[in-house]
């Protein structure tokens, strides 16, 4: 009997604290006579799709419904939101899934976003990040001021930085990287033709680039410094000796040459500035979503 009660408790320890479980998400039954939205986003065309859209607890934040955090993750990455949603004024979203019923991510994203009472102030202002395992993408949605803060450039170059992040399985690196390079964004200011010369770091904040020159000329710099130096100490240089007095006289003539020109062609090479292709600032590229709302935003495929 003693043996017993060792084994359950020993498979209660196991599986209560080696197995990490992960709390499911809740979400709340939409019916026609009872859509959880408010009218004003209800037309004659989306009702199904509503319907078909995931009903939570705007409160919530994080919704991991492809169960790819720990509850300790969740709870850290909502932490972190919190943080960004009291710094900027704007809401903050998170959602992962595992089977996309929709048409994309995007419309996946901006469903999810209008028909969950998600944004601040009158024009719904806020991010949604979306995590599909389904189609593999990772896909940011932009509302209301989100979408001329984070301009196409900007959301290009957050993706460029985190992608790789999920398709390593690094799903809770990659979350806070996206989480940190939007509040450094937010930082900066609106966007312009400087962000060109800005990237992300391995934490996901934007930070200004290192110019090349600095990287390589400073190390140069310091180089012929010291060599100066030792060159000086050494005594290696030494005034050359004469070779005048090794030569007969009118053994050597000199001739003067003359280079006379007569005529030039230029061939103009244009430089071209990476703002010339829309590099830097640029704008914020939008549609609309079965709401009827704007969105902008950008994806990556992992």
């Amino acid at each position: 009997m003693k043996k017993l009660m060792v084994i359950v408790f020993t498979c209660f320890f196991f599986f209560s604290f080696v197995i990490p479980v992960n709390a499911s998400v809740k979400t709340y039954t939409r019916t026609p006579d009872n859509l959880l939205v408010s009218p004003g986003v209800v037309n004659n065309f989306n009702v199904d799709i509503i319907l078909n859209t995931p009903a939570v607890d705007a409160s919530e934040k994080v919704y991991d419904f492809a169960d790819l955090l720990s509850d300790s993750e969740e709870k850290k990455i909502y932490k972190r939101i919190s943080k960004y949603i009291d710094n900027t004024n704007m809401d903050m979203v998170v959602v992962t899934i595992s089977d996309n019923n929709k048409d994309s991510a995007m419309n996946y994203a901006d469903d999810f976003y209008d028909y969950n009472d998600f944004g601040m102030d009158s024009s719904k202002s806020g991010v949604l990040f979306l995590v599909d395992m389904d189609n593999r993408e990772i896909y940011i949605s932009t509302t209301g001021k989100a979408i001329s803060l984070y301009s196409d450039y900007r959301i290009d170059t957050i993706l460029d930085g985190v992608y790789t992040n999920f398709s390593d399985r690094y799903y809770y690196s990659g979350i806070i990287k996206v989480v940190n390079a939007m509040d450094s964004y937010y930082e900066i200011g609106s966007p312009s033709d400087d962000d060109s010369h800005y990237e992300l770091a391995g934490d996901g904040a934007v930070v200004r680039k290192i110019p090349y020159i600095l990287v390589l000329g400073v190390p140069l710099f310091l180089s012929i410094v010291v060599t100066s130096i030792m060159v000086k100490k050494t005594k290696l240089v030494k005034k050359a000796t004469s070779s005048k007095e090794y030569l007969e006289d009118d053994s050597v003539n000199i001739r003067t040459v003359r280079d006379t020109l007569v005529s030039s062609n230029t061939v103009a090479t244009p430089i071209y500035d990476s703002s010339d292709f829309g590099g830097g600032g640029g704008g914020s590229s939008t549609h609309s979503g079965s709401s009827g709302s704007s969105h902008g935003g950008g994806g990556r495929g992992f």
